[in-house]
């Protein structure tokens, strides 16, 4: 490695507590023969990533303790094992968080986000809040040169937009609205555009007013804020009563499953991202309007790679959304960002 670094600073989740988390110094892990070790520049915040500093997080398997969270991140390679293959010190560098196991169903049948074995960047194993990170050559990807570095910091959540889409399968002229103007809404907004959705609504609140600007001079058609008027009517009068072709719920509120549902038209299509145990819904709607409801967890290789061409082509990117950036050292004020609600985008770059 150059310069023969030894230690690097990681925002550590030390207990399963509450607030048991702190920056520290840790030692630099070291790639094994299949290994690539990564210098981060940077890596975006997530729920998930809160959940789990919090201690809130429950996942397939427990989370170790002590883990280093973060699981978006983009870097340069400054070490790789000796079986590596297509990798060299010096590359831009962007990865993929999971990896299954390769033996289970789910990933024979080419499902590794169903893996019940998975290894999980920031879940399962230490994460992308650091310095550096060693990771396995397998979900590696070279970063074309015009991608900057803040645009792949959220390549994961922009692949997630592709997977997302690829359920929703948007139609040339079509209508959507958007449950949430967050960064997986903002992208879903940029995607469904670039797609030929015609229409698009945006729904938030009060808190949303930085977002609300973002969904604006990305092209949102009508900007509605469920603060100050009733979401569902409001679409009901755009659409003429017939309500969307596409719903995407992203706004993390069991309020807003049964929203997604009075806002469908007719043969609507409804990806949710809410990360939620349960929500009240009416069945009898969802038959009569012959609705589809996509869940779905995670990402797939193909996800990925197609969510690198979007950037590449300058399609789908991040910089637009990001609204802060912080180093590790600031990974407390940052935190306390991320959850007053109100920005697009954080980031961590070093």
């Amino acid at each position: 490695m150059k310069g023969d670094v030894k230690d690097m600073k990681a925002l550590v989740k030390y207990g399963e507590a509450e607030g048991a988390y702190e920056l520290r110094e840790i030692e630099v892990p070291k790639p094994r023969e299949s290994e690539v070790l990564i210098q981060i520049k940077a890596t975006a915040i997530c729920g998930t990533d809160i959940q789990l500093l919090s201690g809130k997080y429950i996942g397939r398997k427990p989370v170790p303790i002590p883990i280093v969270s973060g699981h978006e991140g983009t870097g340069i390679i400054t070490d790789i094992g000796k079986d590596v293959k297509g990798f060299k010190v010096g590359d831009r560098v962007v990865f993929e968080p999971l990896k299954g196991c390769g033996h289970c169903l789910d990933c024979k049948l080419g499902n590794k986000n169903m893996c019940y074995n998975w290894e999980h960047l920031g879940i399962t194993c230490d994460g992308t809040f650091a310095e550096y990170i060693v990771v396995s050559q397998d979900v590696v990807h070279l970063l074309p040169e015009n991608v900057s570095f803040q645009n792949a910091s959220c390549l994961e959540p922009i692949g997630l937009t592709v997977r997302s889409l690829e359920h929703l399968n948007p139609v040339l002229g079509e209508r959507a609205v958007i449950i949430g103007p967050g960064k997986i809404g903002l992208f879903h907004l940029q995607a469904l555009k670039a797609s030929g959705v015609t229409e698009i609504f945006v729904i938030g609140l009060d808190r949303d007013k930085k977002r609300f600007e973002i969904a604006e001079k990305l092209g949102a058609s009508v900007i509605i804020n469920g603060s100050k008027e009733d979401p569902i009517k409001r679409v009901m009068d755009l659409t003429k009563g017939r309500g969307v072709d596409l719903v995407v719920e992203t706004a993390h509120s069991p309020k807003c499953f049964s929203m997604a549902i009075d806002l469908a038209g007719p043969k609507a299509r409804i990806s949710t991202f809410g990360l939620y145990p349960e929500a009240t819904i009416a069945p009898l709607s969802i038959i009569r309007k012959g609705l589809t409801i996509c869940g779905d967890v995670a990402l797939l290789t193909r996800h990925f790679l197609r969510a690198i061409r979007w950037v590449e082509i300058n399609k789908v990117l991040a910089e637009p959304v990001i609204t802060k950036s912080f180093s590790l050292a600031q990974s407390e004020e940052a935190i306390r960002v991320f959850k007053e609600g109100s920005e697009g985008a954080i980031i961590f770059e070093n």
